[in-house]
């Protein structure tokens, strides 16, 4: 029996003993994907029309993409964001990519966190200003690091797992320690949006600056709230030397 054989037999086996289920709803399901078909239908994608520079979509549903006023007021660090989809804090509906993710971050469930990587980087695209030609490769992935204390907490990074998933289907190398977290700060969820960048001011560390400088860097994480995270990890990346600072997550958090 060759080694192939052997390891297609052990993920029949794992597959009886550990059948895969939804993430939002446990119903099973026949491969290794994240959600039900009908958990699916549930899930907000993004679409144009939406921001060229946070990603955020407008709430006519109509129209060309554009800057959106806040952007202007105040330009975010990076240079594009974009997520995969949407869910909404305030709604009454199911929201199964939220709960995907809390199972994720939260039982760690690494099984949902393959199932997980595997959406997103399915569903990725490079960020692009209309009309600017073809997407530019990038030169690293990054994925958002955690203090030290929370990552023992955790035991992984999600951000991590996330990047790899991109990583592989862009063929371009993870670097989880091109960046760090230098000091631990408070959770994210409760504070206001000037608060969560005074929370994260001066949070993040480039290593090793030659890695970083005149490179084209695509951060992951797995939700934009604010983008208070990520824009201090490009503005850190920017000024240590980098080209170019995209940022892509598995979801946001949109309140339309």
């Amino acid at each position: 029996m060759t080694a192939t054989t052997i390891s297609a037999a052990a993920r029949t086996a794992l597959t009886v003993l550990y059948p895969w289920r939804c993430l939002n709803c446990a119903a099973g399901l026949a491969s290794d994907r994240a959600f039900c078909p009908q958990c699916q239908g549930w899930i907000q994608r993004i679409h144009s029309p939406l921001c060229t520079r946070c990603g955020r979509p407008f709430a006519s549903g109509v129209g060309p993409d554009h800057i959106c006023h806040q952007c202007l007021q105040q330009p975010p660090g990076f240079r594009h964001a974009r997520a995969w989809a949407a869910y909404n804090t305030s709604s009454g509906s199911p929201q199964p990519l939220r709960q995907g993710i809390l199972v994720f971050k939260y039982a760690r469930n690494m099984r949902a966190g393959k199932a997980l990587a595997g959406l997103m980087a399915r569903h990725f695209s490079r960020a692009q200003e209309p009309d600017a030609g073809p997407a530019e490769d990038y030169d690293r992935v990054i994925p958002v690091p955690l203090h030290l204390t929370r990552l023992r907490w955790r035991g992984f990074n999600q951000s991590l797992i996330l990047a790899r998933g991109i990583g592989l289907r862009i063929n371009a190398p993870v670097d989880p320690w091109l960046l760090s977290r230098t000091r631990p700060t408070q959770p994210q969820t409760k504070l206001s949006r000037a608060d969560r960048r005074a929370n994260v001011r001066g949070a993040f560390r480039v290593h090793t600056p030659a890695l970083a400088k005149g490179k084209r860097l695509l951060l992951v994480d797995d939700v934009y709230t604010s983008g208070a995270t990520v824009e201090e990890c490009a503005r850190t990346l920017y000024q240590n030397g980098a080209r170019s600072v995209d940022v892509f997550t598995l979801a946001r958090v949109v309140d339309l």
